[in-house]
């Protein structure tokens, strides 16, 4: 008897769970795809660990590195928390585009609690890929302010894949009653 509860539960829970909404990996993408094009460059430099020039650099003192040792999801993280395709985003930014192959978006000015001020992605005129990526993100509350300025550049790699180049990440961080903490990172992929 008790295998058979349990059993009806779970067709149960099955039946509900059909009938929720998609998610929004699911959902059509109103934005250019973000989180998707970095997280297939997470997958491609985890695989080929490519050596890596680093300069960080923390309150004025800069730290260089050379490493084929990354932690890309992490390294790249605030890449994918720039992509705009939430649900709650669906209709927060002003899209314009220069020509066929550059995107801005624009953060409207009545949506201005959201992190990610601007977006802009310029593709590749054969590939289709990126070949700039910036974006400005901006925390702001009673008790820290953080802003974080993010930029990458890519092009085929050796082998012709299309890879990331280059990234760099500036920005501060400051919490109420302390001192601003300026941070950066500058990298070369090889």
């Amino acid at each position: 008897m008790r295998h058979v509860l349990q059993v009806a539960i779970c067709l149960g829970m099955a039946v509900f769970s059909a009938c929720t909404p998609a998610s929004d990996q699911n959902q059509t993408k109103v934005y250019y795809d973000l989180e998707g094009f970095v997280k297939k460059q997470i997958a491609l430099l985890e695989k080929q660990k490519p050596m890596v020039d680093k300069a960080a650099t923390i309150k004025q003192q800069t730290q260089n590195q050379q490493t084929r040792e990354v932690d890309w999801a992490h390294e790249l993280e605030l890449f994918v928390q720039a992509d705009l395709n939430k649900s709650a985003f669906r209709s927060s930014y002003q899209v314009s585009q220069a020509d066929p192959l550059s995107y801005t978006y624009t953060l409207k000015p009545e949506e201005d609690k959201l992190t990610v001020r601007s977006l802009s992605i310029q593709l590749d005129s054969a590939t289709r890929q990126p070949r700039r990526i910036e974006a400005l993100l901006r925390t702001r509350n009673l008790l820290y302010e953080s802003d974080r300025h993010v930029l990458m550049t890519c092009a085929p790699a050796s082998g012709s894949e299309w890879r990331v180049q280059h990234y760099a990440i500036d920005g501060y961080q400051q919490l109420r009653f302390f001192e601003r903490n300026d941070f950066g990172v500058k990298a070369t992929v090889h």
